[in-house]
């Protein structure tokens, strides 16, 4: 009896392994959301300082500031953040996601603002590297970019936007780079 309990015992425990191992092989195959663009380098410029059009829109890679205002805070603005400021931050691993208040819902805006603001809308969701702010010249309600990828979305639509971060934060040339603080609620300032 010992030595069938010993061998159902082997069995079960490879299968489970087998199965864990299968969903994560699985899980990296996963298409990446998103438009990969070819990286434009990681120059620091001084701020006001000219430099070739990015390749993206909004801004995946290139020249950008590096100051005291260069990266920024993670959190929602309610005013815009300069692309060669927020390139910054997605150069230090985090997910950028714009906004155009004109054709975004009020509705909408607050569901965008509460899934990255603590306490999180969505429990099972902390982003740590976010940066959220409306801009003029998007041409969608919605646009989120990670270091060499954007998704233009023409709605809130939470669940792409989830899977966006997730995928695509902490891709970047310097990962595990500042700002290290938490994320801050900036509509308040």
């Amino acid at each position: 009896m010992s030595k069938t309990l010993w061998i159902t015992s082997g069995i079960l425990i490879f299968g489970f392994t087998g199965l864990i191992v299968v969903n994560q092989v699985t899980k990296s195959k996963e298409p990446l959301l998103g438009v990969q663009h070819a990286d434009q380098g990681e120059a620091h410029i001084a701020r006001g300082q000219s430099h070739l059009a990015y390749n993206s829109d909004p801004a995946s890679s290139g020249p950008h500031y590096d100051d005291t205002g260069a990266p920024t805070d993670w959190g929602v603005y309610t005013t815009a953040v300069p692309d060669e400021v927020f390139l910054h931050n997605e150069e230090h691993g985090g997910v950028v996601i714009t906004y155009q208040p004109n054709l975004l819902p009020s509705d909408q805006l607050k569901k965008l603002q509460a899934l990255f603001v603590p306490p999180y809308s969505n429990k099972s969701f902390s982003p740590l590297k976010a940066l959220v702010a409306p801009r003029a010249k998007d041409t969608h309600a919605i646009e989120l970019a990670s270091w060499r990828y954007t998704l233009n979305l023409d709605q809130y639509n939470e669940s792409i936007i989830v899977k966006f971060f997730n995928q695509h934060a902490g891709h970047a040339p310097e990962p595990t780079a500042g700002p290290y603080n938490t994320p801050i609620n900036q509509a308040a300032h």
